[in-house]
């Protein structure tokens, strides 16, 4: 995929949803998804007030939790530059991004999608269980960890190693305790 977008504020990221949302509400299409990735950072902190910046982003990622990505629906995804990432995230598995307790809706925007930002814990394991250097650096770089309640982090963090089915000596899990460390958190 060629990005012509920079989503370098909240504003970009709701302006794109909407058009997306027009474009459900014009032909039935219903869905609900969890917005992830750098995109799902920077709706967290607009939508909890933090005072803290994070960087920008060329797509908008996306995990359906409700509904069916027709073909329809997944070309115009990609014309807007919204990449589905169900297989790009081991953890958290997609129950979690279902659970109300671990997820905030954006109320009163949206006709034909629920759009749902999930706690930063969540989005900072996406980025713990990953081997992607660019995921490693967002936890070493940014702010990520610090909006982070510690000991809520580390409980699902043991929670999914204890899931892990495989041994990745790559994934930024191992690298954790040295982040906090060299963060002071």
């Amino acid at each position: 995929m060629t990005y012509s977008n920079q989503y370098k504020d909240v504003e970009s990221i709701i302006d794109t949803l909407l058009v997306l949302d027009t474009f459900c509400a014009s032909r039935d299409i219903e869905v609900e998804f969890v917005v992830v990735g750098a995109s799902g950072i920077l709706l967290f902190i607009e939508m909890m007030n933090k005072d803290a910046e994070y960087r920008p982003t060329r797509d908008i990622d996306i995990r359906v939790t409700e509904g069916v990505v027709t073909p329809e629906l997944k070309e115009a995804l990609y014309e807007y530059e919204i990449e589905i990432v169900e297989g790009v995230i081991q953890f958290p598995p997609r129950e979690d991004f279902r659970e109300n307790e671990f997820r905030h809706k954006i109320e009163g925007l949206f006709e034909a999608i629920d759009v749902y930002i999930p706690d930063i814990e969540l989005l900072a394991c996406t980025k713990i269980f990953s081997s992607r250097q660019k995921d490693l650096e967002d936890l070493e770089k940014t702010n990520l960890l610090e909006l982070c309640d510690k000991d809520k982090l580390l409980e699902l963090v043991e929670e999914y190693k204890g899931n892990m089915t495989w041994d990745d000596p790559f994934c930024n899990v191992h690298d954790l305790s040295r982040i906090f460390q060299e963060k002071g958190i």
